[in-house]
């Protein structure tokens, strides 16, 4: 966006990109501006919402459940590997995160105006995570139907104003997209983009997948915690807070469980609810086992015990991470040496670091790739590598041995990043 200067339509890779929603982009591109184009541009509205999620759940179960619960909910989130490793990097996952938890505040208030702000947090949400929006929306309807269905003559102008807030903050960049881009802008973004949402879900696809993620991600003695905290909510759940916060706690698990998709990180915008219900399930046990005083230290105990593991053993290795130094080192050396219009080729699937790094158009060839889009087929690949139209290839070591092995008539230097990271320069 700030080499384009166009704010409506991505761009990636020297090509228009007709996949993510913009609301992230433009955040970046804001601290940007600030702070000049670094890592530190890239990622700071993931930690930024990271940071207002702990927030969140520190006041919301402080001021709910006393100390204890709330220290212990702390616990759940800050030392949960998925969260941590989502809300370092730059992605959507904890922007979309904050959004949803800050909706389920003002779904559950009493705020006069809540539904005109819902209408602009569900907007907001939609330029970030398009179709994702479907899930946080069905609670709320769901909360309405249950809770506000005898107000609903009186509160029709506050729908009204619900469904045109999210038109008009979120339409106008439909709206512009399609005069630039046509149908397939429309079909995409409205219909098809459903990469954070379950798709083709079957109950033929069941698998417990997620419920392995949530165990590991909760420190697992804290998944004994949270399942606690789910059958002492079930009483509860006449009340909107509490019904709602299950709502959010269960069904991205328990839909997730049944789709195509096995990826972790679809679990991000329920981790501030599994702590909450952690928080009610710790205050609920102190009560029913309030005549036993040393619980609260036991308590203390146990959970600074497996705190401390989990940071030590899980999550300083996330921290201190160089799982992609090779590429950006491997993208650094191209976008010195390479000639400004050169072409590059990745031999494995690590390409978006060296897009970003390289500042070039980078095509990728993994063993068994089909020619399509910025895919090579290895055919296709040694034609243009003959023909002198792709000079640069990088990947990790097993890769680059493998086509090298393959085509051991090619002339190269070879240039060694570090021991799993190597660079050719065909001559």
């Amino acid at each position: 966006m700030l080499a384009t200067n166009d704010y409506i339509i991505p761009h990636w890779n020297k090509a228009v990109l007709i996949d993510k929603a913009p609301f992230y982009m433009w955040s970046s591109a804001f601290f940007s501006k600030i702070f000049g184009l670094t890592e530190l541009s890239m990622r700071l509205t993931s930690a930024v919402s990271g940071f207002g999620i702990i927030v969140l759940v520190m006041w919301y179960t402080y001021t709910k459940y006393g100390l204890l619960p709330s220290l212990i909910a702390y616990s759940s989130i800050i030392f949960n590997n998925l969260f941590i490793s989502r809300s370092r990097s730059g992605n959507l996952d904890s922007l979309t995160t904050l959004l949803v938890f800050v909706s389920y505040f003002v779904m559950i208030s009493k705020y006069k105006y809540r539904l005109l702000l819902l209408g602009f947090l569900f907007a907001i949400m939609y330029l970030t995570r398009t179709s994702f929006m479907i899930f946080p929306l069905a609670i709320f309807g769901i909360h309405e139907i249950f809770f506000k269905r005898d107000e609903f003559k009186k509160n029709v102008k506050f729908y009204l104003s619900f469904f045109l807030t999210f038109i008009v903050f979120s339409g106008w960049w439909v709206l512009l997209g399609y005069q630039r881009e046509g149908m397939p802008f429309i079909n995409y973004y409205i219909f098809n983009s459903d990469q954070s949402t379950v798709s083709g879900a079957s109950l033929s696809l069941f698998k417990l997948d997620y419920f392995y993620y949530s165990y590991y991600s909760l420190q697992r003695r804290l998944f004994f915690l949270f399942t606690a905290g789910l059958i002492l909510l079930i009483p509860k759940l006449k009340k909107p807070e509490y019904l709602t916060q299950f709502l959010f706690a269960t069904a991205l698990l328990i839909l997730l469980s049944f789709s195509q998709r096995t990826n972790n990180w679809y679990l991000m915008p329920s981790l501030p609810f599994w702590s909450l219900v952690i928080a009610y399930a710790v205050y609920r046990l102190m009560s029913i086992f309030k005549p036993l005083k040393i619980l609260p230290l036991l308590l203390c105990v146990v959970i600074s015990y497996i705190s401390y593991r989990t940071f030590t053993q899980n999550i300083i290795p996330i921290l201190y991470t160089s799982s992609a130094k090779g590429e950006a080192e491997s993208g650094k050396y191209i976008d010195i040496y390479a000639g400004k219009d050169d072409n590059i080729v990745r031999l494995d699937h690590l390409y978006p670091t060296l897009i970003y790094y390289s500042n070039r158009k980078v095509f990728v060839s993994p063993i068994g790739a089909s020619t399509r889009a910025y895919f090579l087929s290895r055919e296709d690949l040694l034609d243009l590598i003959i023909k002198k139209k792709i000079r640069w290839a990088a990947g990790q070591k097993e890769a680059v041995d493998k086509f090298l092995t393959d085509n051991n008539d090619l002339q190269y230097e070879r240039i060694e990043i570090n021991h799993d990271e190597f660079i050719l320069k065909f001559l």
